[in-house]
């Protein structure tokens, strides 16, 4: 495998949730609901909506589900667009990534097919869906928390119309801003080309974007931080002379003072395992937490209180298989608290019954966990994941889960 696949798979992992959240979806409640999960949406009075990719006889198509206060559908999902030209026809096609916007008025929905990456942009008022930016491929990073509440972080990679370049050296993108309701963009410069960039991630008050870049395989990788505008651009660090010399999966904590992030295998092989490691805004104190998967894109979720870390771990790190291939994974919920670096599973693949357990999302008091568990997607029928809660607590203790859900047919990809 040369360089430019693995790390557009790298890049395509990362962007948005990755293949994590293609799976992360589920159904009707089955048991009494707990306390509330984080919201994204900023409107408490307007209802509150799960929104699925699925796939039917017409390729892939966008349904919504009411959501309950676990973060699980309370009713069966509806079809309400369909993304069209064909996409999801072809098993190459998928959604790697569904976030919705600050102000809940808008859904990106980041495609993936054979002759590249476009996101498309889904209007949940106007009940409109579109491709923003609309000629260019490339991949949707992470909505700004601030600002207009619907500006996005985008890696462009190629031009697919006319009246795209930047400068007088023709197509030369850095990592842009794009506002979802017009389209119109802005370019940061991250000073090397955007085939360059692995991740970008704003603090959670907008202030500041943390990013990575590596030059090619055996390379490592270089990170920065620069303000939301493209000023103030520092280096943190540098790693280059380590295994896992890949940076990226930053996640800042809820209360600004931490950077959690994974560094990754840099080889030709797409799944070897990866380290979870913490560090302060300015790059120091830089500490190891936990062993966790790596390649998949499962994306780190910081407790609300800042004080743990819920992640993905391989429950199969001995099987070369599940180094290289997908489907082989197996994996569990686990959770590190961030001061001790004391990690824990709250849930396997014995617990659930399924060969995946993915995507952990803490309640508002956090003190559970709400996750997704399925065996691997089916890319011409899609996936039937289930959701579950599990009730965190000292790891002396054997960890509680309960389904929550049923699981759900058909599925591709859920926000």
């Amino acid at each position: 495998m040369k360089r430019v696949v693995s790390i557009l798979l790298l890049l395509t992992v990362i962007s948005g949730a990755g293949l994590a959240v293609a799976y992360w979806v589920s159904m009707h409640s089955a048991a009494p609901e707990r306390s509330a999960r984080v919201k994204t949406a900023s409107t408490e009075l307007a209802p509150s909506y799960i929104y699925y990719t699925l796939k039917d006889a017409r390729g892939f198509v966008l349904a919504q589900a009411l959501r309950g206060s676990n973060g699980q559908p309370i009713s069966a999902p509806q079809t309400i667009a369909v993304l069209g030209n064909g996409f999801g026809l072809s098993t190459a096609d998928n959604v790697t990534s569904m976030q919705l916007s600050p102000d809940g008025n808008y859904l990106a929905i980041n495609g993936t097919r054979d002759h590249g990456d476009q996101v498309w942009i889904y209007a949940t008022q106007h009940k409109t869906i579109s491709l923003v930016p609309a000629h260019v491929s490339g991949n949707f990073l992470h909505w700004l928390p601030r600002g207009n509440g619907h500006t996005f972080l985008y890696r462009p990679v190629l031009p697919l119309g006319p009246g795209l370049s930047l400068d007088n050296r023709g197509w030369n993108p850095g990592l842009w801003t794009v506002d979802a309701a017009s389209g119109t963009y802005q370019n940061l410069d991250i000073g090397t080309p955007s085939v360059n960039l692995i991740d970008a991630a704003p603090s959670p008050d907008g202030a500041h974007v943390i990013y990575s870049t590596t030059t090619g395989l055996g390379q490592g990788s270089d990170i920065f931080e620069m303000n939301s505008d493209g000023s103030g651009r520092v280096s943190l660090f540098q790693n280059h002379a380590e295994a896992q010399a890949i940076v990226g999966l930053f996640a800042w904590s809820p209360d600004g003072k931490n950077i959690a992030f994974e560094r990754l295998s840099d080889s030709a092989t797409p799944f070897l395992p990866a380290s979870i490691w913490v560090m302060n805004q300015q790059g120091a104190q830089q500490r190891h937490l936990a062993e966790a998967d790596g390649g998949h894109g499962f994306m780190l979720s910081w407790s609300p209180d800042s004080s743990k870390i819920a992640f993905v771990a391989r429950a199969n790190a001995g099987d070369r298989h599940a180094d290289a291939q997908a489907q082989a994974l197996q994996c569990s919920i686990g959770v590190v608290d961030v001061a001790s670096a004391h990690s824990w599973l709250v849930a396997s693949p014995q617990q659930t019954g399924e060969q995946m357990n993915i995507n952990p999302t803490w309640t508002a008091d956090s003190a559970s966990i709400t996750f997704t568990a399925l065996n691997p997607t089916n890319r011409v029928v899609g996936g039937t994941p289930r959701y579950w809660s599990a009730h965190i607590s000292g790891s002396q203790m054997k960890p509680s889960v309960t389904p929550i859900t049923p699981a759900l047919q058909h599925v591709v990809a859920t926000q």
